[in-house]
């Protein structure tokens, strides 16, 4: 048997639910990317990152406006032809199908005949999941694209140095000096809702979730009612608080607390009595005290160290001794055999807010600058992100 005919067979019927648990998958991921680079030429390699994506992510966003995703899923997901989706969608055919045809050359599409298509999961989550078409608008178009198309022309003015000032970065070299990553978000409305759908979508699905990572049930034992349990410090729209109040039902009215800047907040829906929201800017002092624990879940690596601590100390000075926990989501970056999602993360906090992934000493040391002790770092044995568990010296 020929390699091709043997790598064919291996790989027919591999797919995201072919393994055990997810570090698994994301390490067999790994495993063919670095195939595929081998087996690509330098010239594959060039036009898939200069043409290809580029079209892939326009013929997306266009088939998301014109809603075919949505239109798709709502009729069954069954296989459908352009003509057919054109006249769900009042939209031509003739374009449809040309855009159809690419993402089927892309696999996102199965084609099952002439100008037939059947949706992959991932089609079928475009038109399922509110929030993940948001990262094919004004995220990709307004801000990824934004932030790293500005990186290499401000990387060139600072003489190729590591940036390490958060008021000197790409955004400021792009927008002047007085405006700051997020306060361009959320100048617009339509970016500053669907950067937050994106991260939404990122923490859902980029990151395992902190409730299992860390064991929420030791934050229920000897908890005082009278005051919240989990205080969610920079926390967007409350996925994380939504999957604590999911696991842990029993908890009394006002035990969750969702902190973020106003203009963050005020699309946030809260649906239950136990969540509260609570606009804050955590470079303010933190003005709920003696909560049982305080969630920072990838708020920090926006920030360089001077920022992250006077962060850390708001908190600091809040807490409770011997009853307080301060509880940090990050990424914890390996130092050799680093994943894509790590340096990609690691490249994002550069552009976009001039700052870094640390290292497991890194935050260790950040914490101890607070006033701060760690009591552990929880964290699965491959996987990117991890907990870290701190409270009052």
């Amino acid at each position: 048997m020929s390699a091709l005919n043997r790598l064919s067979t291996a790989l027919k019927d591999l797919d995201s639910e072919s393994f055990e648990n997810e570090d698994d998958r994301v390490h067999v991921e790994s495993l063919l990317l670095e195939a595929l680079t081998r087996v690509r030429a330098p010239w594959d390699i060039a036009w898939n990152h200069n043409w290809v994506n580029l079209a892939t992510n326009g013929a997306i966003k266009t088939l998301i406006d014109a809603g075919i995703f949505t239109k798709w899923t709502e009729h069954g997901s069954r296989p459908q032809t352009s003509i057919e989706l054109a006249k769900l969608t009042e939209t031509d055919p003739a374009l449809i199908r040309r855009l159809m045809r690419h993402l089927s050359a892309q696999h996102l599409l199965i084609e099952t005949a002439e100008d037939t298509y059947e949706p992959t999961s991932w089609a079928t989550t475009l038109g399922t999941d509110p929030a993940f078409p948001a990262l094919y608008g004004s995220f990709y178009h307004d801000v990824a694209t934004v932030v790293f198309g500005g990186m290499p022309s401000f990387l060139k003015k600072t003489g190729y140095k590591n940036p390490t000032d958060a008021t000197n970065g790409v955004i400021q070299h792009l927008q002047g000096s007085g405006t700051s990553f997020f306060q361009y978000i959320v100048s617009d409305s339509i970016r500053n809702k669907e950067f937050a759908d994106a991260m939404g979508s990122y923490s859902k699905r980029n990151t395992t979730a902190w409730l299992d990572v860390f064991p929420t049930d030791t934050l229920l034992q000897d908890a005082k009612l009278d005051r919240p349990l989990v205080v969610d410090v920079g926390g967007s729209k409350g996925h994380d608080l939504e999957e604590f109040r999911l696991r842990h039902p029993e908890i009394p009215d006002g035990s969750l607390v969702l902190q973020d800047l106003p203009g963050v907040l005020r699309s946030v829906q809260i649906t239950d009595k136990s969540v509260t929201k609570d606009p804050y800017d955590f470079f303010a002092p933190q003005p709920i005290m003696g909560a049982r624990a305080y969630l920072l879940h990838k708020v920090l690596y926006d920030w360089q160290d001077e920022q992250a601590i006077a962060i850390l100390k708001n908190i600091a000075d809040a807490m409770e001794k011997g009853y307080s926990k301060l509880l940090i989501y990050e990424s914890m970056i390996d130092n050799i055999k680093l994943s894509p999602r790590t340096t990609t993360s690691d490249l994002t906090t550069l552009a976009c807010v001039t700052a870094a992934e640390r290292t497991v000493k890194e935050w260790n040391d950040l914490v101890a600058a607070a006033g701060l002790k760690v009591v552990k770092n929880w964290k699965l044995l491959t996987a990117i992100d991890g907990v870290i568990e701190a409270e009052l010296i």
